[in-house]
């Protein structure tokens, strides 16, 4: 016979190779995944959207502060390999918001009829949604039993190098203003058939029908204002909407509304 039989040796020296091969294809496939862009400015360069390339958290630690805190759980965000000129608002907002805490202390330990059960947490979300870098920061401030909340947000698009404004976010999601005032005017600003509110401007008092009435004034106001009251950021892929219900209420009513935190997410 002419055809010749592979040798044990053979055939053990090719399953090895071909392990091997299989084991380098994964571990290339692996990281080509981990790449979610690719810079064409750049020839042969691929960019990492890895929210940690990006962003750190660092707890901050104030002592002696047990007096009148009886807890501060506090992080700050430091950003790395992104222009300065990008960050540099959202930065000086958290570094007030951080400030508001010494000030609090100091303006506390004046009143002799203090506590010290006032708290300060923050919450911090940070992710990369196909380009675009999102961050949701939000400090709580629970102090003499008045809660408050703060929320700062950024968006930048790291393959163009630019800051995402409320409007680029809304064209990118096929939403308007006017759609979501609307919105905004049916979940918090219509109120019960057995309440009554009193109109900020006239101090007139309304019942449910005469806000229906008024219903396109309200969500051309909350329009204009949307800047104002409102930030989004972009989470899991989903557009969504930050604002205080309070604030919301205070551009029509002079109200008794408590603070309270409204996180909408839009599909």
């Amino acid at each position: 016979m002419n055809n010749k039989v592979m040798s044990g040796k053979t055939a053990k020296a090719l399953v090895i190779f071909s392990a091997l091969f299989l084991i380098l294809l994964g571990v290339g496939l692996y990281k080509l995944f981990e790449y979610q862009g690719y810079d064409k400015k750049e020839t042969n360069k691929f960019i990492n959207y890895n929210v940690k390339d990006y962003i750190e958290t660092t707890p901050i630690i104030f002592s002696n502060y047990s007096d009148v805190y009886s807890s501060i759980n506090v992080s700050k965000i430091t950003f790395k390999n992104l222009d300065s000129d990008l960050t540099k608002t959202f930065e000086n907002e958290e570094a007030e918001l951080i400030d508001y805490i010494n000030k609090y202390y100091d303006e506390l330990k004046k009143e002799e009829d203090y506590t010290s059960n006032n708290t300060v947490t923050t919450l911090i979300k940070t992710q990369v949604n196909s380009t675009v870098l999102s961050v949701f920061y939000e400090m709580d401030f629970n102090i003499q039993n008045i809660n408050r909340s703060y929320v700062l947000t950024l968006n930048i698009d790291l393959k163009t190098n630019k800051i995402l404004t409320t409007e680029d976010l809304l064209l990118k999601y096929s939403y308007t203003k006017e759609y979501i005032a609307e919105k905004l005017f049916n979940d918090d600003i219509m109120i019960n058939a057995n309440e009554i509110v009193v109109d900020k401007n006239t101090n007139i008092s309304l019942t449910k029908n005469d806000i229906e009435k008024k219903k396109n004034e309200y969500v051309k106001r909350i329009t204009d204002d949307f800047n104002n009251i409102i930030k989004v950021y972009i989470e899991n892929n989903s557009l969504v909407l930050v604002y205080n219900k309070k604030d919301l209420n205070d551009l029509f009513f002079e109200n008794n509304y408590i603070n309270e935190l409204k996180i909408k997410y839009l599909k």
